[in-house]
């Protein structure tokens, strides 16, 4: 399309090569990007603060915070101002990366530069700032927030309630959790997600159960990550009978399982040592064209190896192992 506004006399602008230059970034395709740079300088067309925020962004998603950097710099260069959005990037490369240090030296820049932090600078500092475990500062980074007038978004408190369920914080998170219902916040389907995962892996099913119990009063449904989690954490307590049912119900509520979900319930039917039911999962899921996760095929191969004289698992194998693999032709 591009080609072909050139060809029809239609000279780009800087938006168009932007929209251009943002798709190359997504797709990581950075010689292409800078390639899109040097044709619109060519062209006369001057970039913005937005064509180089977006290659800044390319690099950071490459995990290359050093040439995102050297981005920044060309651009002061040119005579450009790097924006907030500018620097956001560049915070949440450095957070990825771990590096929450330069991020923090960076965000208490910002002032300096005559830059006032938004959502997308707390959120991506609180993040980084969970990630390392430092949940006392991310706290405080929050309480900092309140102080600058910054209102927190739905995104911020997902932070919050995931960065306190994965540092342990679980009692904290439900207080939060609460907080967030009693003042009229929204609660989405994600929150519920990460509450209900946290309270599965902390063997505290009832609670899970409950909340999970609790969906359709809040006029939520719940998704595929719901009832994964859900079946994993039945699984984990030796209940298949109850994963197997919310397994089949999921799909009756027009919710499809993923290769996650059958991964996750195949992985539950071994270890409980229920190899037939787990070789009809597998048998299934593979016909709707998922692939198996490694430490299911392994258990796959060892049934091969040690129960291949079962004529009743040997149908089921049959359909989804290769006709010319080892351990098909020792069955045959």
């Amino acid at each position: 399309m591009f080609r072909e506004m050139l060809d029809s006399g239609i000279a780009p602008n800087v938006h168009t090569y932007n929209v251009l230059l943002d798709a190359c970034t997504k797709e990581g395709k950075m010689k292409e990007a800078e390639g899109v740079i040097e044709v619109m300088i060519q062209r006369g067309v001057d970039p913005d603060v937005v064509t180089y925020s977006s290659l800044m962004d390319g690099y950071c998603l490459q995990g290359e915070t050093d040439k995102a950097i050297r981005v920044l710099n060309t651009m002061v260069e040119r005579g450009l101002h790097p924006n907030v959005f500018s620097y956001n990037i560049l915070i949440n490369g450095y957070c990825k990366k771990m590096k929450i240090d330069k991020a923090m030296h960076l965000f208490r820049e910002l002032p300096r530069r005559g830059l006032k932090p938004d959502n997308g600078t707390f959120n991506a500092m609180l993040r980084g700032l969970f990630q390392i475990g430092r949940c006392g500062a991310a706290q405080k980074l929050f309480n900092d927030m309140h102080a600058a007038d910054i209102i927190p978004n739905s995104q911020t408190y997902g932070i919050l309630l995931d960065g306190l369920c994965k540092n342990g914080h679980i009692s904290k998170a439900l207080s939060l959790f609460h907080m967030m219902e009693s003042s009229n916040l929204h609660l989405d389907i994600v929150k519920y997600n990460i509450l209900i995962d946290a309270f599965c892996k902390d063997k505290k099913l009832d609670t899970a159960r409950a909340l999970f119990s609790n969906l359709s009063s809040k006029g939520l449904q719940p998704d595929v990550k719901t009832y994964t989690t859900m079946i994993q954490g039945f699984c984990e307590e030796g209940l298949l009978h109850e994963a197997k049912e919310l397994f089949v119900k999921m799909e009756h509520n027009g919710c499809l399982p993923n290769d996650v979900t059958y991964n996750t319930i195949i992985r539950g039917f071994i270890g409980q040592h229920k190899c037939y039911e787990a070789l009809i999962l597998v048998e299934e899921m593979v016909q709707r064209g998922f692939s198996v996760d490694a430490s299911n095929s392994s258990f796959v191969i060892d049934i091969i190896s040690t129960k291949g004289q079962d004529s009743a698992l040997q149908e089921v194998i049959k359909k989804f192992m290769p006709k010319d693999s080892h351990g098909m032709q020792e069955i045959e």
